[in-house]
């Protein structure tokens, strides 16, 4: 019989804010437990919330065999990789310290703005071991600040955000960029004219996820994916690279899929060049239908590995272009900060209201502009009217976000 174990242990501190003052400070320390036993070409899994006796879960999962979930695939084994990407987490008197701090300024140089939400330190730890020699370890620790805005001069239930997540809070670069934000914030600007605008993105979750179920490899073998059929296709632009990305240094998550595979270099792409040139799967997708096998498991804890894919949370672009300025030579943009309640379809059209957004001239925020939505197509996108994803250098929202991406984009007034 063959074992796995896993353990996912979660340390977060988080300051409520209301009004601008902090209201509360909680704190939970959670640990969670998985073991998954192999045997006869089954799997059998037990989990627990807290920590408890190896012993007592893997008695659990011996029985959960008896379930016949069939699991023939061999296990990761014989690797060991430990890392570590914050040697010094914020303690939970640093975070309400830091938190005051943001808040005094905010109450004495914006009074007209009201800020509420949340501000915290998550520090986590993940460990995957087996029986075959498989080792991984996985620490992280983050300062995020998510802050609604709100205008005390309008009825709105909110009027934007500030954000920052890093894993090293600088209060000094923070205030470099916020300020001039705030200030845009006043500047009430209204929309160039033209149907059509370059649109900058630096929330690209609605785009990910899409790409996410269209890169599923089980959807993508059955023919029910946008790009079924499509592998060695020339999908985009040329300059488009989407990869399948396990790099902890520009996403809070671990390196390793939750079958503990570890892709070379943590990065694989799926989509090169523009070209299709795989998909997502885990090791049941890739012996079932014959696919490449990409380490795109995901799962809970307590749950069998299944494709990563339908959140679309493990994607990312490669950066393909610099100097955003250079590119618009002069035209005004959108910067686009919260755009809620669009979607694609299921043949790739796209459009979303646009709820927050600044006329933007590449390098910094002119003012804020009104609400009004935008009209597009994926493969538009990401075709002929995809501008680039840039590095983003001007906008500081922290050292984990760190892309903008633009494209031209039909305007709704």
């Amino acid at each position: 019989m063959k074992k796995e174990f896993i353990t996912m242990r979660i340390k977060e501190s988080a300051a409520r804010v209301q009004n601008s003052e902090v209201t509360a400070v909680r704190v939970k320390d959670i640990t969670r437990k998985g073991v998954r036993v192999y045997q006869d070409g089954k799997i059998g899994i037990a989990g627990v919330v807290g920590d408890a006796p190896e012993d007592v879960l893997l008695q659990g999962a011996m029985q959960n065999l008896n379930a016949g979930i069939a699991y023939p695939y061999p296990l990761t084994q014989n690797l060991k990789d430990h890392r570590c990407y914050n040697e010094q987490p914020m303690s939970s008197q640093e975070l309400l310290e830091q938190a005051e701090g943001v808040l005094q300024i905010l109450q004495k140089d914006y009074p007209d703005f009201a800020f509420s939400e949340s501000i915290s330190s998550i520090e986590q730890i993940v460990q995957m071991r087996n029986s075959e020699g498989l080792d991984l370890e996985y620490k992280d620790a983050v300062f995020a600040l998510s802050l609604i805005l709100k205008e005390r001069a309008t009825a709105n239930l909110f009027d934007g955000a500030l954000f920052c997540l890093t894993r090293n809070f600088d209060p000094d670069k923070f205030w470099d960029f916020n300020r001039s934000f705030l200030e845009a914030y006043r500047n009430k600007v209204e929309l160039p004219e033209g149907d059509v605008l370059p649109v900058f993105m630096w929330d690209l979750s609605v785009l990910q996820s899409f790409l996410g179920r269209a890169l599923h490899g089980e959807r993508f073998a059955r023919g029910s994916s946008l790009f079924s059929g499509k592998l060695g296709e020339q999908l985009f632009a040329e300059k488009v690279t989407i990869e399948l990305n396990r790099d902890p240094a520009t996403r809070i998550k671990p390196f390793f899929d939750t079958e503990g595979v570890v892709i070379p270099n943590d990065r694989l792409a799926l989509v090169e060049n523009g070209r299709l040139t795989a998909v997502l799967t885990d090791k049941k997708t890739a012996d079932t239908y014959g696919l490449a096998h990409t380490g795109a498991a995901t799962g809970d804890y307590d749950d069998p590995p299944t494709i990563d894919g339908a959140h679309g949370g493990s994607l990312s672009f490669k950066t393909d272009s610099e100097d955003i300025a250079a590119v618009l030579q002069g035209r005004p943009a959108v910067f686009a900060l919260l755009c809620s309640g669009g979607d694609f379809t299921a043949d790739g059209s796209f459009a979303t209201p646009v709820q927050v957004s600044f006329l933007f001239d590449g390098e910094r925020l002119v003012g804020k502009l009104p609400e009004f939505a935008v009209r597009s197509n994926l493969f538009r996108m990401l075709g002929e009217d995809y501008i680039g994803t840039f590095e983003n250098t001007g906008l500081y929202f922290g050292e984990i976000q760190t892309q903008l991406q633009g494209y031209y984009m039909t305007i709704v007034r």
